[in-house]
């Protein structure tokens, strides 16, 4: 089957969060017990990348013994550059490991793997994209394109940069459509002018939407009766101008039979659900004490590059949900690893931030907070090869 965006199904299945990939104990037969239930309701798109820690393995030797021929599904991979790569030898290395863990000859899609601030630069170090025409050249890859976490400039300038990229992967979800810091719908926007299909990934932001608090659970309940909150948030990211694959990160055989049932005939959500959807975020806007519009003039006044906008905006996802772990792991993603500045235990408290802050805000009195309520609370999530 030819990889066009009407042939591919809108629910992908991500392979990031299969159980047990953190010791390489995933369960191979519950997995291909999900793969073969995501292909029989009339799924066909499979994303991993060489670096999510036993995806690729996994995910190859699921797929071994259906009955479904090669050609009738999708198989993304990613390279990566800023993490396990000293050189251009090291992306050819990772292409065949990536064939040789999926049992395949080709892959139908492949990505750079997270662009965005410091990160495209190791791309363009090693000639990432050069590499990526060459591989597909050779036959081994069919499709190629890139992932991204980065801002709206950020994007545009990629897109410009590698022209050729087919499809983009982006993070959409309904709390940071319209987020200062996050810019998703910007995003988007630079995505389509540029021609370029978007695939939504994160769409429950790593599970937090799927357990909202109890003031959006009434509007969700009866806006979508039927259908459990991860699914609403899943359907918000796919009924996005132009997302024709949304990502699901699933593990469990009833989240696959649920999300299945759910982008059976899939439609866009209708003008009463956009409605409920955008209650829900003004309810979320409205729980959040932190009042930050993520101007970043702290940011040019800190001497320590410390994050502090993002800082603050996973307060106030605590603050929503209550869940001080899943804001435990927020704060190392946005701030050190997707923003690339240092923590608030980097602060020296000189107070620059505050005297900058247009909204007067009480910055370390919230850097308190997050240290007193966030920071004690970590639990070991691995989503990328140590």
């Amino acid at each position: 089957m030819e990889f066009k965006i009407e042939n591919v199904s809108p629910l992908g299945f991500g392979c990031m969060r299969f159980d047990g990939r953190e010791t390489n104990e995933i369960d191979i037969a519950h997995t291909r017990q999900m793969v073969k239930d995501y292909l029989d309701a009339g799924g066909n798109y499979f994303d991993t990348a060489w670096a999510y820690p036993n995806s690729e393995a996994a995910l190859g030797e699921a797929l071994q013994g259906l009955d479904y021929d090669r050609e009738s599904y999708f198989i993304c991979s990613k390279c990566v550059t800023w993490t396990h790569c000293e050189s251009e030898d090291d992306l050819e290395r990772q292409l065949q490991e990536s064939l040789a863990n999926l049992q395949t000859d080709y892959l139908d899609m492949y990505l750079m793997h997270n662009l965005g601030g410091r990160r495209t630069a190791t791309f363009e170090k090693y000639h990432a994209w050069e590499f990526m025409k060459r591989a597909k050249e050779r036959g081994l890859v069919r499709h190629i394109g890139f992932s991204a976490h980065c801002t709206p400039e950020e994007l545009e300038e990629s897109c410009e940069k590698f022209p050729e990229a087919e499809v983009v992967q982006l993070q959409i979800n309904y709390l940071d459509w319209e987020s200062p810091s996050f810019r998703e719908r910007q995003c988007v926007e630079v995505a389509r002018k540029h021609g370029k299909p978007v695939i939504a990934m994160e769409p429950v932001k790593g599970g937090l939407l799927a357990n909202p608090s109890h003031a959006v659970r009434e509007v969700l309940d009866e806006a979508f009766p039927n259908t459990g909150y991860a699914v609403d948030a899943l359907l918000f990211a796919a009924s996005m101008p132009g997302v024709f694959c949304t990502l699901s990160g699933m593990n469990a055989l009833e989240q696959v039979r649920e999300n299945a049932q759910a982008f059976k005939d899939f439609k866009p959500l209708s003008e009463q659900q956009l409605e409920a959807i955008g209650a829900v975020q003004r309810i979320m806007g409205e729980t959040h004490t932190v009042q930050c519009t993520g101007c970043e003039y702290c940011a040019k006044v800190c001497p320590e590059n410390v994050g502090i906008s993002r800082s603050l905006e996973v307060l106030n996802y605590y603050k929503n949900f209550g869940d001080p772990y899943a804001a435990n792991y927020q704060l190392g993603f946005v701030v050190r690893f997707n923003g690339g500045k240092n923590m608030i235990t980097d602060c020296i408290r000189c107070g620059a931030c505050e005297e900058a802050c247009p909204q007067n805000l009480p910055i370390l009195s919230y850097f308190d907070e997050i240290e007193r309520d966030v920071l004690p609370f970590s639990q070991k999530v691995v989503l990328m090869k140590p």
